[in-house]
């Protein structure tokens, strides 16, 4: 039977990664937004800067979230790992 305290320890460390993730997508938007809108203060129409942001957005988000997020289950796994390899070992001492 799974405890309390262990759905509360998933439960923020999800909460944890969805803030993480959230953050660092709010950041890219920015700098798509600043890199892709401020041309248009040189003459680009708003189609081409619409165009460019949403590719831009695409291009770094979409790493960002796979990488973030699989860097992140593969650190809980190694821990889980570790952590039931150490306690083996305790269990025989």
């Amino acid at each position: 039977m799974v405890g309390m305290n262990s759905i509360k320890k998933v439960l923020k460390w999800v909460l944890g990664l969805l803030i993480i993730n959230f953050i660092g997508l709010m950041l890219i938007t920015l700098y798509s937004a600043y890199y892709s809108f401020g041309t248009m203060i040189f003459g680009v129409h708003t189609e081409s800067a619409i165009k460019d942001f949403w590719s831009t957005e695409f291009i770094t988000a979409i790493p960002f979230v796979i990488g973030i997020n699989l860097l992140a289950i593969i650190t809980a796994s190694v821990r889980i790992y570790k952590n039931k390899k150490k306690d083996t070992v305790n269990s025989f001492v």
